[in-house]
């Protein structure tokens, strides 16, 4: 038998509680997008990041793979896009949600709700930002990675990227435990 994701049963009781909460169905209505934020520019897509590794507070969880995120001093840093991942989609004005799209969101907002303290992370061999402007970083909540652990909840799909990610193994591993378990989406679309 293979050696399961650390993060996997933590994943899944977090998704199996919020199924018997009654949560699973449940969106964020709103989609912040912070027109006018010089944050959200495209501009700067393409550019190498170069950061080290910051603490910051989550203000919103904008979807299953997005967040917004302040410094310590309440500076905005905009919208934030978890390497790795591609969770599925919520509504966005007449389209509706793609399946396991309010789940995968209301499953990031348990684990990153506004008011938690995460570091974010570059990955020295991706962009520093994607064409709608939004930072790409890992987030890291207590030593977790949250790409990691979306990936081991099937709350997303990995998101292959070119060059390949620091971090594309553990990301592999997870979203394969999730596949093989069927795990949310893998189970439920």
């Amino acid at each position: 038998m293979r050696a399961r994701h650390p993060v996997a049963l933590a994943a899944t009781l977090a998704v199996a509680a919020a199924a018997s909460a009654g949560l699973a169905g449940t969106s964020l209505t709103t989609l912040l997008s912070g027109p006018g934020s010089t944050h959200d520019s495209p501009a700067t897509a393409g550019t190498r990041a170069t950061t080290s590794a910051i603490t910051v507070q989550v203000t919103d969880v904008v979807d299953g793979d997005t967040v917004r995120v302040q410094t310590g001093d309440g500076r905005d840093l905009g919208r934030v896009r978890l390497l790795g991942i591609n969770a599925p989609e919520t509504t966005h004005g007449s389209e509706p949600a793609d399946c396991y799209g309010d789940a995968a969101t209301e499953l990031l907002a348990r684990l990153s709700p506004p008011g938690t303290t995460v570091t974010l992370a570059a990955d020295p061999r991706q962009s520093d930002r994607d064409v709608y402007g939004r930072l790409l970083r890992y987030v890291d909540h207590q030593g977790e990675d949250l790409s990691a652990t979306m990936l081991a909840a099937g709350a997303a799909r990995l998101y292959d990227s070119e060059p390949t990610l620091v971090r594309a193994s553990e990301h592999q591993l997870a979203a394969q435990d999730a596949q093989d378990d069927a795990r949310g989406l893998w189970d439920a679309c």
